[in-house]
């Protein structure tokens, strides 16, 4: 599948789950390769 240079992406989150670590932002920031600083995902 070829993505659009625009293409955005889903995030699915299960709350219940969540224990605050924050390495789903960390991942996502990791994946998308952004620079220390930069939050664009509130956890």
């Amino acid at each position: 599948m070829k993505l659009e240079e625009n293409s955005q992406f889903g995030f699915m989150l299960d709350q219940s789950k969540c224990v605050g670590c924050r390495t789903c932002s960390l991942s996502c920031k990791d994946y998308k390769n952004m620079p220390v600083g930069i939050n664009f995902r509130r956890v």
